[in-house]
């Protein structure tokens, strides 16, 4: 077997924790880390104390946490074409523009042809003064199916705002 951090071949590997990453290390190489015995993700519930100095209860479950991806405003796919087009729709340049939200004009340039993705402050600037919506899923209303006669079920739903 190898040990997963100098690559030395050995008959005993211990499981280590280094900088947050378990790793099947040789002796050597366990004085890096934290040597884990029989480690669980979850909480031990016969009441000891683990090393932060917590104590779990098997009474009480610990809540999860929440996914930063959960509340992440993703950018619109093609963010970059519906800026071009309300900008031009308003007759103004580049440079009108840029000076309006406070950006380089280069910098416009490569977020309208899609190679650098505005920051969020530019992203609600750019909203406001071309009032156009930058965000997926941040439109309140629903416009419905291309023909009256299809009902589908983005017709049944109304979406909340926190």
């Amino acid at each position: 077997m190898q040990c997963e951090l100098c690559g030395k071949e050995t008959t005993k590997l211990l499981t280590s924790r280094i900088e947050g990453v378990e790793m099947q290390v040789c002796d050597d190489c366990a004085k890096f880390g934290t040597i884990i015995q029989n480690y669980s993700r979850m909480p031990d519930t016969k009441g000891r104390r683990s090393g932060r100095g917590t104590e779990y209860s098997s009474s009480r479950p610990k809540k999860p946490r929440k996914d930063l991806f959960d509340t992440l405003k993703m950018v619109v796919e093609d963010y970059g074409t519906v800026i071009k087009q309300a900008r031009e729709k308003r007759g103004w340049t580049l440079k009108e523009l840029a000076k309006q939200i406070g950006i380089k004009e280069s910098t416009l340039h490569k977020i309208e042809r899609n190679e650098l993705e505005p920051e969020e402050k530019y992203v609600k600037r750019l909203e406001k003064e071309l009032n156009i919506t930058l965000y997926e899923g941040s439109s309140e209303e629903y416009e419905g199916g291309a023909d009256d006669s299809e009902f589908t079920l983005g017709d049944m739903i109304k979406i909340k705002r926190k």
